[in-house]
């Protein structure tokens, strides 16, 4: 099985008043095509390292390598242009943008990323996403206007819009209800089998951890262990 990330001897430090080590030294490697959870209770470094493993904070020391790429060589554009066609995200909040529709919000990547493909085909793609995920009756409505989960369905689409092969997803359910929670995690494994999508998922709720191919569970900075 190919390694889609490869986590070297990683090392997080955070430089304020009292240096914090955040995370430290670790190393695992994760398989195309699997779920995985980042597992652990508040403060044991899961996001930190979420946000490593998508270019979106650099590691004091180590290095991570995504889909046999290097991150910590690519400099600002370079690493954005990366994220944008490699990884999608999703966050406990939906960070929709209210002055657009559902529609133009999972469209967001694709306009940022300037790419070059048919705007219509690109846009047929959001439809049969939203259909998936059970969102086509609001497309075309603002994200003010749809319920909780709607609006995190629509984010999941977002992520998905361009075709990562990457999703890190950081507690994308806090927010939600245990209906919605169940929809979110079923949406994760049946995208993860159509599209075999890899997914790291960031959470602290054992029950949505169980649903992952394997485990990563943190504490203190630590792997305590992968199961």
């Amino acid at each position: 099985m190919k390694k889609i990330i490869e986590v070297k001897n990683l090392v997080k430090i955070y430089h304020d008043k009292v240096d914090t080590l955040a995370l430290n030294d670790i190393s695992f490697d994760l398989e195309e095509g699997k779920v995985y959870a980042i597992y652990g209770q508040s403060g044991s470094g899961k996001t930190t390292l979420l946000n490593i493993l998508g270019g979106l904070d650099s590691p004091t020391s180590g290095k991570v390598i995504v889909d046999g790429e290097d991150i910590s060589k690519l400099n600002y554009k370079e690493l954005a242009l990366f994220r944008n066609k490699k990884i999608g995200f999703i966050f406990q909040f939906h960070y929709l943008i209210s002055e657009f529709t559902i529609l133009e919000n999972i469209l967001m990547p694709f306009f940022i990323g300037k790419d070059k493909a048919d705007y219509e085909i690109i846009k047929n793609k959001a439809i049969e996403l939203a259909k998936i995920t059970d969102i086509e009756d609001v497309l075309y409505k603002y994200p003010d206007y749809v319920a909780g989960g709607q609006r995190q369905r629509a984010a999941i689409c977002r992520a998905l819009i361009n075709d990562p092969k990457i999703v890190l997803a950081d507690e994308p359910t806090g927010n939600l209800d245990s209906k919605n929670t169940e929809i979110i995690v079923n949406l994760f494994l049946k995208i993860n089998k159509l599209k075999n999508t890899t997914f790291v998922i960031v959470t602290h709720n054992e029950k949505i951890s169980n649903y992952c191919s394997k485990r990563i569970e943190l504490k203190d900075g630590k792997i305590e262990k992968i199961t």
